[in-house]
């Protein structure tokens, strides 16, 4: 079954600022935007190119805080195998 692409952000986002990642000629640059949802806070930091790659986020819930940096990004997936499920987990509700 083939991975189905998510919304980068929501329409109902709020933009917040942007950021240069990078030196030199290899620079992207990352947009960072509010999105809330009931209780939960999420700032996500996304390439603002069409790839929308989420470069960093952080997740606040009543009790969690999680974060997020992606590092080494590649446009290809090297080892398709990864996505592979785990005999163990084919049965998990």
């Amino acid at each position: 079954m083939p991975i189905q692409p998510l919304s980068c952000i929501p329409d109902t986002a709020t933009y917040l600022h942007s950021s240069t990642y990078g030196y030199g000629d290899k620079q992207i640059i990352g947009d960072t935007w509010l999105v809330t949802n009931d209780n939960i806070v999420n700032y996500a930091t996304v390439s603002r190119d069409d790839l929308c790659v989420p470069l960093s986020g952080h997740i606040f819930l009543p009790s969690v805080l999680t974060a997020l940096t992606t590092t080494d990004f590649t446009l290809k997936i090297d080892d398709p195998s990864i996505f592979n499920i785990p005999a163990e987990c084919q049965n998990a509700v």
